[in-house]
């Protein structure tokens, strides 16, 4: 192997530059992953369909909502899958008289009040000791940027 001439800055970080010329003298070839995975195409493992940067709820008010018909269509239709792959057939109709007995089946998400259900208490067993962690160590400007939404949060802003 070759003598490497590399430039050492003493600073206060955990971590380090390597540039793309000592890579290549190591043998690292950077561009060759990331032409791999720009000329991959959409399939099941790359990445995920559900747009991330929209913040809105997918759906539209001015759509009218799904009939009752259509959800007991779509909850029969579950119910003939769930048959197809294995349900035991002398169940279906207790099954159906359980999943018609709540309605809490929706074709699309809509903008429904929220659920009226007490709220959860969590009681520990007894002898249970709450776990502890260690707090984080966030690098400074990430600690900057959480205090600050932290104090707007405070703040109701």
């Amino acid at each position: 192997m070759d003598a490497v001439d590399v430039l050492i800055a003493d600073v206060d970080d955990d971590e380090f530059i390597v540039g793309n010329d000592l890579l290549t003298t190591l043998g690292i070839n950077v561009d060759q992953p990331l032409e791999q995975l720009a000329r991959r195409g959409d399939d099941e493992t790359s990445g995920d369909s559900i747009d991330l940067e929209a913040d809105d709820l997918p759906f539209h008010p001015g759509q009218p909502e799904s009939s009752d018909d259509d959800i007991f269509v779509a909850v029969e239709r579950l119910i003939s899958r769930a048959v197809e792959n294995g349900f035991p057939v002398d169940r279906v109709e207790q099954l159906r008289t359980i999943v018609h007995a709540y309605d809490v089946w929706r074709l699309e998400l809509r903008a429904d009040p929220p659920a009226n259900v007490p709220p959860l208490e969590v009681r520990l067993r007894d002898g249970a000791r709450p776990a502890k962690c260690k707090p984080r160590k966030y690098p400074p400007p990430l600690t900057s940027a959480l205090s600050c939404v932290s104090l707007m949060l405070v703040l109701c802003l």
